[in-house]
């Protein structure tokens, strides 16, 4: 792993790591009421707030996992049964599900601009349960909006199902899997006087 020569901070962020397989218990209602309050300190420009959650626990995960089916076969009737159950399984994964919903605001900020922040809001949701101990991991489908999901959320003609995370208890010692070198791919640009200097920092 990665450090960052005493950063406890950096460190911490460095070490983060989705959770692969998530059990019960899921996070207690204080834990949950942290990790959402982390959303609140993202990049927002304007101070809109362009984002809210749903909460999914219990039976409630059932109709989540419907709706997700539901969605499917409206976009593609022809989809086959066995697509369709393994669709509705994807709500079973975790004891707790936080479903994270772009909800952009009318104003001069961009739309996509709001969305980035929603995106930022479900990693900070992330972040501050790694925090507290507890495990996630971000899901998504190739859809953010359909009949069922319009219903079950009530979603705003603007709003969106940007994806979801999974919370639960890690069932497996995720701390131990090694993440293959990052090549940043970055460009640094610098302009001095003797002209324009591209570079590829280090990663």
């Amino acid at each position: 792993m990665t450090t960052s020569a005493g950063n406890p901070m950096l460190d911490f962020l460095l070490a983060r790591r989705s959770a692969g397989t998530l059990g019960a218990p899921g996070p207690t209602r204080a834990q949950l009421d942290q990790m959402l309050l982390a959303a609140g300190t993202v990049p927002d420009h304007g101070r809109l707030r362009p984002f809210r959650f749903a909460v999914i626990e219990g039976d409630g995960r059932a109709a989540f996992g419907e709706a997700l089916a539901r969605v499917a076969a409206e976009r593609r009737p022809e989809t086959p049964a066995a697509a369709l159950a393994k669709m509705r399984d994807k709500a079973q994964r975790s004891p707790t599900i936080i479903v994270v919903i772009a909800s952009p605001k009318p104003g001069k900020i961009e739309i996509w601009e709001q969305h980035v922040t929603a995106a930022c809001a479900g990693y900070a949701v992330m972040l501050a349960g790694y925090a507290l101990g507890v495990g996630a991991v971000w899901k998504s489908v190739p859809f953010t909006r359909g009949t069922a999901l319009t219903e079950l959320f009530g979603l705003a003609e603007t709003e969106e199902m940007l994806g979801w995370i999974h919370v639960g208890t890690p069932t497996a010692d995720e701390a131990t899997a090694v993440r293959p070198a990052l090549d940043l791919g970055t460009t640094a640009i610098v302009v001095d006087g003797n002209g324009v200097t591209a570079y590829r920092p280090s990663s």
